[in-house]
């Protein structure tokens, strides 16, 4: 099953699309979920942009609201 690195270069690219997110809880230093798990204060569904990422197709996942669910496994 893939899994998504916790890296530094992966935050960046995770923040061009969460940042913009609906659905994005807002709270300092939460992003790349898809690698990181949930968020502590998530948001009802709104709209997901992770299956528009780069991380995420990458890594091979292919789910959606990670802030929500949690990581990609």
């Amino acid at each position: 099953m893939a899994k998504v690195k916790d890296t530094k270069e992966n935050m960046e690219i995770c923040l061009e699309f969460c940042g913009p997110c609906p659905t994005f809880p807002e709270i300092e230093g939460e992003a790349l979920f898809c690698a990181r798990g949930k968020s502590k204060a998530p948001k009802e569904k709104r709209g997901c942009n992770c299956g528009m990422c780069s991380v995420q197709s990458a890594s091979g996942c292919r789910g959606q609201y990670y802030c929500i669910h949690g990581a990609c496994e």
